[in-house]
């Protein structure tokens, strides 16, 4: 920093200094300033008057870029400028220029500022009144609001003075500088180490670096090599460093264990690999081998003879070599003392190479746990490259890639029936196709889920009546409300008596809860007939699904129904259908975006109120039923509700079923499970509408679930083309539907009762039926319709749920 005062313009000054605008216009006084790397000797300034006299200030501030302030006046009094808060290490410049008969003058400093004032008095001419004070004040610590500069002249009257002030600081840096990088070590022997590191950097600067060993601190230093004596040998010993800059910020510390000892053992053999091949030119690589010291060089063959001097890179290409000739590479590596390795070799054909090796052999499963499966092979082979290793697949996922010729996928899931593949690859990335093979994982029978607990409820006074011990139990919950429950009551066991059992079992009037832990999953009334078997002495019961019980009650014709919504009639066929006991364990709730429609009911119209319930669901606006467990927290008890899936809007469950995966085994029908309805209408001339139907009903009658598929059209004009298009949609319509039955993994945290019926999951297979995708995705990845849920709380292998998917259309032409 540099003041100027010269009552002659400024003509010029030496390169890079730039010239401060607040300072430009006061009497005589001109700032420069410039950023210094060093090697500045001399300073020159010159004006447009050569004889008039000029005074040159310099003051060198370091670690200051930022400016934060300046004022100039020419003027009387006090003045002063606002800053702001400044951090520490700031430097105010100020120069003065004034007409005085005394030097009695000063500078007024704010608190927080040291005045180290320097007073220049005309040399050349002692007896003039003519006065130059140039003042510099550093701030010991931070300073808010303004400086004030008052001058306090004793003989001031009607002279003029002039100053020019400007404050200029380092930034506010909390920022510490990088980890230093590469820390190494260099020098060794028993009782002592080196080590050195390459520089860190830092927005400011780096001042130094920190030492320390095992987490003492060495000292600072700026240097970037450390040797530590006196140490024992054979001990390990932790090595840090960390930089620091000059506001004190400090890096993170890298780290680095060394041993001191009489190292007379070679590296180990360096793994030599092909890097590149083509016509007439070989490119090898390696890794870093390990030594009890560090490795600093190689040595590189060719042919037994020895290629230049050592290196330090781990990269080796021959050129000029002749096409299609075999060469053998050698690599061997020296360490810190100069211990030289074996040669670590590769015999390369100087060509190209594209062709990948051989397939693996002999894939097989060598051992299974609950969540491992390991797998093992024989080698491949490659006529050039060599086998650089090989990549392990579960399904389509890429697992790992790895030397060796076996290897044990982790992370499994107990139960589940798994697909893994194996692939070969040379050291050019040629790579050969999967070897398959398929392993189940052993299942877990820890019992770690909660219990199942069957209880035996009064149908019509909610009084519950015991809690048997159910045998071989299976229950399942579908759409439509079909579901069932069978399961057996050993009288062999001395814990019944007749008596307890037909007390719990009556037929028609016993309803069957399944809770699992405290949570109520299935329910359902217990009916006709019991079976006994003498020779076994168990009794098989068996119970229909809650929503059942109205399947043998009917009602009567009522007269019309106009203009409501569809999923109030099931409220209104509750009403007619249910006794005041059945209401009790019942509960409903409707479905959004419902479309109003008029219906009138007859006698002779009704079958089983089933049959009704699932006619309401086809008509506009129709849904998807089912029953669901629920609480009846007003009456603290069981319930259930009547459940309804919008059919046009299905929920999405976010469940995915994945083979293999979550899926231990699948089975796969196309055959048709579904109704399929096709019907048009052709206006007629008088205004009439002549209507067309086919339906067609296939696996109904062999307990496939429902899926629907539904095709309409009108605007025909004839009955040939309502006809036709009849059959063309009904032809359509009878193409294969597949429906999916997923045995799921036995695991203890499969909710299966948060699973919405009548939703979508994703179904995911890979395998011979569904292969791999060429972009590696699985071969089926559709959404499916969740249709029935059936569970076997204890199987030989715990509780095993099975989860039937099928593809479920609606389509209007």
């Amino acid at each position: 920093m540099i003041f100027v005062h010269s009552y002659a313009g400024v003509s010029g000054t030496s390169s890079g200094y730039e010239e401060h605008e607040w300072a430009a216009h006061t009497l005589g006084i001109r700032l420069f300033s410039r950023v210094s790397y060093g090697g500045e000797t001399t300073f020159g300034v010159g004006t447009s008057d050569p004889t008039d006299r000029i005074f040159i200030h310099m003051f060198e501030l370091t670690d200051c870029p930022h400016y934060y302030g300046s004022a100039s006046a020419r003027t009387t009094g006090a003045a002063s400028m606002s800053v702001g808060d400044l951090p520490d290490g700031c430097v105010a410049l100020v120069g003065l220029s004034q007409y005085v008969t005394d030097d009695d003058a000063a500078l007024s400093w704010p608190s927080g500022f040291v005045s180290n004032g320097v007073l220049f008095r005309n040399w050349s001419d002692p007896g003039s009144s003519l006065v130059k004070q140039v003042y510099a004040a550093t701030a010991d610590r931070a300073v808010s609001g303004s400086l004030s500069f008052s001058q306090r002249l004793i003989s001031l009257n009607s002279k003029e003075y002039a100053w020019a002030a400007g404050v200029f600081g380092p930034s506010p840096d909390e920022t510490p500088p990088s980890v230093p990088s590469e820390l190494r070590l260099t020098g060794m022997t028993p009782t002592s180490v080196t080590v050195a590191w390459d520089a860190a950097s830092d927005n400011v600067g780096v001042v130094g670096y920190g030492v320390y060993l095992n987490g003492v601190s060495e000292g600072d230093q700026g240097g970037r090599t450390k040797t530590f004596t006196g140490l024992t040998p054979g001990l390990s010993y932790n090595v840090q460093v960390d930089a620091y800059d000059s506001k004190g910020n400090r890096s993170e510390r890298a780290e680095l264990t060394v041993t001191p000892i009489n190292d007379t053992t070679p590296p180990d053999v360096p793994v030599v690999r092909v890097a590149a091949l083509g016509a007439g030119t070989i490119s090898v690589a390696w890794d870093t081998p390990a030594d009890q010291s560090v490795v600093v060089g190689y040595g590189v063959y060719r042919n037994g003879a020895k290629v230049g001097a050592d290196q330090v890179a781990r990269l080796k290409t021959f050129t000029g070599l002749t096409t299609g000739a075999v060469y053998t590479i050698g690599v061997d590596a020296i360490d810190l003392l100069g211990n030289r390795s074996a040669k670590g070799t590769r015999t390369l054909r100087a060509q190209a190479d594209t062709t990948p090796p051989t397939l693996p052999g002999g894939v097989h499963v060598v051992a299974a746990t609950k969540t491992s499966v390991t797998v093992a092979w024989t080698a491949s082979s490659d006529d050039n490259a060599g086998v650089a290793g090989y990549g392990l697949y579960l399904g389509a996922a890429k697992q790992a890639e790895i030397p060796s010729t076996v290897y044990t996928f982790t992370g499994l899931t107990p139960g589940i029936l798994y697909s893994f593949g194996v692939d070969a690859v040379d050291g050019l990335g040629n790579r050969t196709t999967k070897v398959m093979v398929q392993a189940a994982t052993l299942p877990d029978l820890s019992g770690q889920a909660p219990p199942y607990e069957y209880v035996m409820y009064d149908w019509s006074s909610h009084v519950p009546l015991d809690s048997l011990p159910l045998q071989n139990v299976s229950f399942e919950i579908t759409l439509g409300g079909s579901g069932m429950l069978t399961a057996d009551i050993p009288l062999y066991d001395e814990d019944y008596t007749v008596g307890r059992v037909s007390s719990a079992t009556r037929p028609e009037r016993t309803m069957i809860l399944v809770y699992r832990g405290e949570r109520l999953v299935w329910g359902g009334r217990l009916i006709d007939p019991q079976d006994y078997d003498s020779e076994s002495g168990v009794l098989r019961i068996t119970a229909e699904e809650v929503i059942g019980v109205f399947g043998r009650r009917f009602i009567a014709f009522t007269g019309p129904r106009m203009a409501t919504l569809a999923h109030t009639e099931i409220a209104w066929l509750l009403e007619h259908a249910a006794s005041p006991a059945d209401l009790r364990w019942l509960t409903y709730s409707g479905v959004p975006g419902t479309v109003a429609i008029d219906r009138e009911y007859r006698a002779e119209e009704f079958g089983r109120i089933l049959d009704q319930l699932g006619e309401v669901a086809a008509g506009p606006g129709g849904f998807e039923w089912w029953v669901k467990p629920a609480w009846d927290n007003t009456n603290d008890r069981p319930r259930f509700e009547l459940r309804r899936v919008n059919r046009d809007d299905p929920p999405d469950t976010g469940l995915t079923l994945e083979y293999p995966g979550n899926v231990r085994k699948y089975t796969r029908s196309t055959r048709r499970g579904l109704e399929t309805q096709t019907w048009g209408k052709l206006p007629l001339p008088d205004g009439g509408v002549m209507l067309s139907k086919v339906t067609r009903t296939d696996l109904m009658g062999e307990g496939w679930p429902l899926l629907e598929d539904a095709h309409q059209f009108d605007g025909l004009t004839s009955q040939a083309a309502l006809n036709a298009e009849a059959q063309r949609a009904s032809a359509a319509a009878a193409g294969a539907k597949q429906v999916f039955e997923c045995v799921l993994a036995i695991t203890p945290d499969v909710r299966w009762w948060e699973w919405e019926l009548g939703g979508h999951a994703q179904m995911l297979i890979t395998d011979h039926l569904y292969p791999v995708m060429p972009d590696g995705g699985p071969g089926l990845d559709r959404a499916m319709k969740i249709v029935s849920l059936r569970v076997e709380p204890d199987s030989d292998e715990g509780e095993l749920v099975t989860v039937t998917t099928g593809e479920h259309t609606v389509a209007v032409d």
